[in-house]
């Protein structure tokens, strides 16, 4: 039997919940065999490339480079060339895809995981006409639990196997010694949803072929056809001059067979939203949500009766500018920094340290040394903060809620800006490596976060977190502490500065201004202070650093 294999977003992380598509690396009508590279996912701070784990012709794209979808949803579909088209938009239009959100369910949802899964599936005719879906019944949920509690397999892999009324004892792991990961119950879920192929639908309405341009549509109408797989052309748009909206593909989309309801649905709402709802005389499916989860508000309520009563207006000389789409990683830094700032109580102490003794030594060191890649500044800052940190072990901590986290070995992220955002690449034992070891791995590090290649493990776990400005320019800063660390290091530029000399008189010096912000739920004003002045000292005396 031909088959269709849905293609969705994975989940490469526990706390992932969407990723962006970056780029295609096959086209509609390519065939690949298993393995190939399909398309790149940019993920909070990485980018990792999908490959097809069956082989096959790309029949659909669903999604466009720069769009941001769920876990889960439905990207591509893989079948055979002899599957017809009406098969494969019948099967995109009846796909749902399977929550692994770990999200607990709304109060009165009844629904089985086994029933999840099977109204998922697409409906398909057997023998004698009538509907059916390949599922078997579903086990007893106590049962399956503990056949599954006895099976090798990771604790997430067993709650989702659970959840959607799998038998773990049927999986093949493939995890080390064979244990069975979320990655294979997600598989395993995915592709019972597309071995068979959709009955025949009812005679739809041949799609227009294309003669000139596509007619001139909204932005959500666009990405709605280009999800079903549809074209804009002999669309009548009933918006101005001729606009296609959304309304207008939906009816076309119906009319073509491709789907079979209206998509807007009221957004889910509080009594007091409804209430009021009521008293304005608003249709809920007209308000906007703003609110948590799609929750729509009071506000909105009177956001959408005051867009139903306001007379249309002069389109308004604004000034131009360029909208810019949020990226992953840029989604991401605001979301962490926001709560960052919003929920640690950041206090700052800023100290100004001599640094001739150190440019000094690493021009020694440099002249010395038969490698060609010389010590940075930024190298013995680095080597410094950690021996501080051994010195002062109460600022190399994590704050938990279970209590404070003290490590034994300093594992310093390092600030590294990149193309759209920020990374913070860890050298791990800094405390233990000589400064060429460290400034090897910091470059390794900083050019690979450029390329966008580090994996998930190098750019977390740090203790303690270090921000160079100094060759920008930038006297001093305070930077925003990296959860769930206690303290982060802002380093400003190098100056020279007019001081009294010690015989009498004035000479100048070069002077570099430190700023720790801290996290005073972990760490007090006296503690920063302390280890600032540890820091101070082996700046101001460079030779420890190599000893």
């Amino acid at each position: 039997m031909a088959e269709i294999h849905p293609i969705t977003l994975p989940k490469w992380g526990i706390e992932m919940s969407e990723g962006t598509v970056s780029a295609w690396h096959l086209s509609i009508g390519c065939s690949a065999e298993k393995g190939a590279e399909l398309v790149d996912i940019e993920t909070e701070k990485i980018v990792n490339t999908l490959d097809l784990e069956v082989g096959g012709t790309l029949r659909r794209q669903l999604a466009q480079a720069g769009d941001v979808l769920p876990v889960g949803a439905l990207i591509a579909v893989l079948a055979d060339a002899s599957v017809p088209d009406s098969a494969i938009d019948a099967f995109v239009a009846g796909y749902r895809p399977i929550d692994v959100s770990f999200e607990p369910k709304e109060e009165g949802a009844t629904a089985s995981p086994s029933a999840e899964i099977a109204s998922s599936l697409p409906r398909f005719c057997g023998d004698d006409g009538g509907e059916r879906v390949e599922t078997a019944s579903p086990p007893d949920p106590a049962l399956l639990a503990a056949r599954n509690e006895a099976a090798h397999a990771s604790p997430l892999a067993r709650r989702l196997a659970n959840r959607l009324g799998l038998d773990l004892s049927t999986l093949t792991g493939t995890g080390q010694k064979g244990r069975i990961s979320q990655v294979d119950v997600e598989k395993v879920a995915a592709a019972s949803r597309g071995t068979v192929v959709p009955a025949p639908v009812a005679e739809p309405v041949p799609e227009p072929q294309p003669t000139g341009p596509e007619p001139h549509a909204s932005p959500i109408a666009q990405k709605i056809a280009r999800k079903l797989g549809m074209r804009l052309h002999g669309i009548q748009g009933t918006g101005a001059r001729g606009r296609v909206s959304l309304a207008d593909v939906q009816a076309a989309a119906r009319a073509r067979g491709l789907i079979t309801a209206p998509v807007p649905s009221a957004p889910s709402a509080g009594p007091a939203a409804r209430k009021l709802a009521g008293d304005l005389g608003v249709d809920l499916s007209s308000v906007t949500p703003t609110g948590p989860k799609g929750h729509a508000t009071k506000q909105d309520v009177r956001d959408a009766a005051d867009r139903a009563v306001a007379p249309a207006a002069p389109a308004a000389v604004t000034a131009a500018y360029d909208l810019l789409p949020v990226t992953g990683m840029r989604r991401s830094i605001a979301t962490a920094l926001v709560n960052a700032k919003q929920n640690i109580p950041h206090f700052y102490l800023t100290s100004d340290v001599t640094v001739d003794a150190l440019l000094s030594f690493r021009a020694q060191l440099n002249a010395r040394a038969n490698s060609p890649r010389k010590l940075s500044v930024n190298d013995l800052l680095i080597k410094a903060a950690a021996l501080a940190l051994m010195e002062v072990p109460d600022v190399n901590v994590h704050w938990a809620e279970e209590g404070i986290r003290r490590f034994r070995t300093a594992d310093i992220s390092v600030a590294v800006a990149v193309d759209g955002g920020l990374l913070t690449p860890v050298v791990r034992g800094a405390d233990r490596l000589d400064p060429w070891a460290i400034g090897a791995r910091a470059a390794d590090l900083a050019d690979r976060a450029r390329k966008r290649t580090l994996t998930r493990e190098e750019i977390s776990g740090g203790s303690f977190t270090l921000s160079n400005l100094g060759m920008f320019g930038i006297r001093q800063f305070q930077a925003i502490i990296n959860p769930p660390q206690g303290a982060i290091l802002a380093v400003g530029t190098t100056r020279r500065e007019a001081r009294e000399a010690p015989e009498g008189g004035v000479h100048f010096v070069s002077v570099m201004s430190l700023t720790l912000s801290c996290d005073h739920r972990a760490v007090d004003g006296a503690l920063g202070a302390t280890f600032l002045a540890a820091l101070g000292r082996r700046l101001e005396d460079p030779i420890g650093l190599v000893l």
